[in-house]
């Protein structure tokens, strides 16, 4: 795949911001904020320049916050991937949430607003492992 420059900070800022509002949306059991947070994340899986959160951090919190590190060169099909599974988990609570399946729908949003955290606090992306799983498979 394409490999291109990413800020990690700013790739995190964004990871943590989308699991933040994904548990919002549990707490307030708001399926209309799930479905907005999976518009968003499918949207910035086609292009890190769509990604809201993203270019926010990178474009104007970096300065403020005097954020002074180096991009790293990063495989554009990972992230894509990754931003698409974690929006696609959510849009599938919010169906769930639409054909009344509750319980299991609120289930997938906590679950993906903890791996979205996870992501987004510890730096340790599950669907990015999945990604390279994958591709280490197919690449046999």
């Amino acid at each position: 795949m394409q490999q291109c420059l990413i800020y990690n900070n700013s790739l995190r800022f964004s990871r943590a911001i989308y699991g933040i509002l994904a548990l919002i949306a549990f707490l307030l059991h708001n399926s209309w904020l799930v479905l907005i947070t999976s518009i968003l994340m499918v949207i910035g899986a086609v292009s890190i320049k769509y990604n809201l959160f993203y270019q926010f951090y990178s474009l104007i919190l970096r300065g403020f916050l005097k954020d002074k590190s180096e991009p790293l060169k990063r495989d554009s099909g990972e992230l894509g991937f990754a931003c698409g599974m974690g929006g696609g988990f959510l849009f599938l609570g919010f169906l769930l949430l639409y054909f009344k399946l509750e319980s299991l729908a609120w289930i997938s949003v906590l679950l993906t607003s903890f791996l979205m955290l996870l992501a987004g606090i510890a730096g340790i992306c599950a669907a990015s492992l999945i990604y390279a799983f994958f591709k280490k498979i197919f690449k046999k």
